[in-house]
């Protein structure tokens, strides 16, 4: 029996220690900078009009050199919207060859194999020669699919100190090259296409199993399964990679590309890595890839919609605010700055005054605003947002920049970041959007109170004197917003941003209910994105409204970018309209275009938020919205009894709408958060956890590595379940 690890036969870069190099392989792209184009596994090499490009792994240098013309990177943007990120990128050249030169190889047998696809045409032969042996591949046409791209893969051998050259032609001149990878097995022979995807770190594993599967292989008459976990995401790669048959992580032989496997359900701090070696005629066996997964749980007990798997800092560092300095050691700037998995834990109360933007984006963080002693801490004079972060739990926090930096500010948000979710947090005096979310996957907010956007507040691409005190700009895919209040915000109540994806089509599934909206002026919900869920929310007239719709969609471009469709129901305009009307009062009818064109009789995909009608969830989020953990401040107690009442306490100096401030001394400033540190004994050890609450609850006051332990098996750590506690 043969064993093909890194090619069809012995290849010298296989070595059987952990010492073994990753044998190089790269996605080949545009010098665009993007991220949506990387590939996981493929270091991104980007290329843009040269002659020669060069890329170093450890010992190993590639070249590629355009012969009788340069190489040429391209994107392919379209089927960036299916995923395809090795297929979308790579390069062209239009002259007699791509030459690809590998330097510093150790002496004896290697392989290179090549991917290719064309963006349109009739398939144009690729072929792939080097010393001794040469290959073809026919490109696939426009791949949706990575799986689907052919690679021309060739075996030969190197001296030492001698660079080996291999020479990519096609006929006309038509040489497309997407990706190359070095010394592993032959791609047309390996499985491949795992689910779930690799990477993944939100499966469903709720039952105690999870189903693996993939691509089979052409010829295949077996697969060899394998699978390793640990807490260490590196330690279990390697135990996957050195596993054997019969050995340990030996998962069993099947012919159908199909396994189930034991996991534990709640463990999302698990990492398991898993193996499929293709059993071939002969018994020749292709060692497979490595894929790794992670199961999901809830990010706390009460998160729901699609933002609810977030794992935030989960079972990483905890770092402590102890000041109220925008940046330097103890500062929440630079624990948001920091890297790796965190929970930051306020040991100060008091005001925060930024002195510049205070961005989240680095993966794997909990700010746990409930953890802050006195009233708790507000974040001013600049904001707080995240951007292209994944895994994040934000929750209890005040967000209030006001107008004295003289910059145009949002206040909160998630744009292009993934599996996050802000709960509990309050949010005002912005000159932009509130809240906004646009290109986000995954996400939820959840109980925030959004009030008192600027008005006319000078925002820099307004003319004087223009309004702009809008609430929230958002996008996602699913993106979900329930038990949310919106109050004395003049317009985007909500603004549907759901905007077009790579392929210049409509793009964002969004899920609206039961939210409480209060004293706009001239703008509920608008806007528009793919699937838009509109339930049981309940808007409340105030003294500035002057129009009375819940819902405006705006379907101007969908001849151009596709369809927007929607599905509503319960909604309710206080003192107008209610659920026993018709499901459509309160929607604005796009001139000539029937509601019942693009309305859905039916939910379009499933909210995962306990929903309540409209009336029972205007008393609840009343009754528990914003940061009111540990208390609410003066401000949103205001706001909460101007909601009551329907009743204004202020109004705007330059716009003199009732409600609707144009600064933060409208309504007096900020309130008197007072400056309050906890004792050094509070938590002596700095895991997080006070003294007390670890003795009272069998923890060692002195242990700093019991807060990231789960004794008891709830997929919460010890930390996480004190923060649950103080946060109910």
């Amino acid at each position: 029996m043969k064993i093909a690890f890194f090619a069809a036969a012995s290849l010298s870069l296989l070595v059987a220690d952990a010492q073994a190099a990753t044998p190089p392989r790269f996605d080949l792209s545009a010098a665009t900078g993007r991220r949506d184009a990387e590939t996981r596994g493929w270091p991104e090499w980007e290329i843009g009009s040269e002659a020669e490009a060069t890329r170093t792994v450890g010992d190993v240098t590639v070249t590629l050199r355009g012969v009788g013309a340069p190489l040429e990177g391209f994107l392919h943007k379209p089927r960036l919207a299916d995923g395809a990120t090795l297929a979308s990128d790579g390069v062209h050249c239009a002259g007699d060859a791509i030459e690809i030169v590998l330097s510093g190889l150790p002496p004896g047998r290697h392989s290179l194999a090549t991917f290719h696809n064309q963006q349109s045409g009739e398939p144009a032969t690729q072929r792939l020669a080097g010393p001794g042996s040469a290959a073809e591949a026919s490109p696939s046409i426009d791949a949706d699919d990575d799986a689907k791209m052919p690679a021309a893969y060739v075996e030969f051998s190197s001296t030492a100190g001698q660079p080996v050259t291999l020479r990519l032609t096609a006929p006309e001149r038509s040489i497309v090259l997407n990706a190359i990878e070095i010394d592993r097995p032959d791609p047309a022979l390996r499985a491949a296409k795992p689910q779930p995807a690799d990477g993944e770190g939100h499966v469903d594993g709720e039952s105690g199993q999870v189903t693996l599967a993939w691509r089979p292989v052409d010829g295949a008459k077996a697969y060899r399964v394998y699978l390793a976990k640990s807490r260490n995401a590196a330690d279990a790669v390697s135990q996957a990679e050195s596993a054997s048959f019969q050995g340990d992580g030996f998962h069993g032989e099947r012919s159908e590309p199909t396994a189930t496997v034991s996991v534990a359900a709640k463990d999302s701090l698990q990492h398991y890595a898993w193996r499929v070696d293709a059993v071939l005629a002969g018994d020749e066996v292709i060692q497979g890839d490595v894929w790794t997964f992670r199961v999901r749980h809830l990010a706390f007990p009460g998160a729901e919609g699609y933002g609810r798997f977030a794992r935030g800092g989960r079972g990483g560092r905890v770092l402590h605010v102890t000041n109220l300095d925008d940046s330097g050691p103890g500062s929440l700037r630079a624990a948001v700055e920091a890297d790796g998995p965190r929970t930051v834990v306020f040991d100060v109360a008091g005001r925060i005054v930024l002195e510049s933007r205070l961005i989240i984006r680095n993966d794997a963080l909990t700010i746990a605003g409930q953890t802050a002693p006195g009233e708790g801490v507000c974040v001013s004079n600049y904001n707080l947002g995240a951007l292209g972060a994944n895994d994040l739990v934000l929750r209890y926090l005040r967000v209030r920049p006001g107008d004295t930096s003289g910059k145009t500010l949002d206040g909160m948000g998630l744009a292009s970041c993934d599996n996050a979710i802000v709960d509990h947090c309050s949010i005002s005096w912005t000159q932009d959007e509130s809240f906004s979310s646009r290109g986000a996957k995954n996400i939820t907010l959840q109980r925030t109170l959004i009030s008192e956007a600027l008005n006319i507040a000078g925002h820099k691409k307004y003319a004087k004197g223009k309004s702009h005190g809008f609430a929230a700009s958002i996008g996602g895919d699913i993106g979900s917003f329930h038990h949310n209040l919106l109050a004395h915000c003049a317009g985007r109540n909500w603004s549907l941003a759901g905007g077009t994806n790579q392929a210049n089509r409509h793009a964002g599934r969004l899920d609206l209910r039961n939210n409480v909206v209060f004293n706009w002026e001239h703008r509920t919900t608008d806007g528009g994105a793919k699937q838009v869920q509109f339930v049981n929310n309940y808007y409340k007239p105030g003294p500035a409204t002057r129009v009375f719709h819940v819902l405006k969609p705006e379907r101007e471009w969908t001849h151009v970018f596709g369809p927007q469709d929607y599905y509503a129901e319960g909604n309710v305009m206080e003192g107008r309209y209610g659920p026993a009307d018709d499901r459509y009062a309160g929607v604005v009818e796009p001139k000539g275009e029937p509601l019942s064109t693009f309305f859905s009789d039916e939910p379009f995909f499933p909210s995962h938020v306990s929903t309540e009608s409209a009336d029972v969830a205007y008393e609840d989020v009343l009754a528990d919205v914003g940061c009111n953990v540990p208390s609410l401040d003066a401000h949103d107690q205001r706001v909460l009894q101007e909601v009551r009442t329907g009743k204004t306490t202020y109004k705007g100096s330059v716009s003199g709408l009732p409600g609707l401030p144009d600064s933060q001394e409208d309504v007096g400033g900020w309130d008197d958060y007072p400056e309050v540190h906890r004792s050094a004994d509070w938590d002596a050890d700095g895991d997080g956890l006070p003294g007390e609450w670890e003795s009272a609850h069998g923890l060692d006051p002195a242990d700093p590595g019991d807060a990231a332990t789960d004794p008891d098996g709830d997929g919460y750590t010890n930390l996480e379940d004190y923060l649950n506690h103080i946060a109910n």
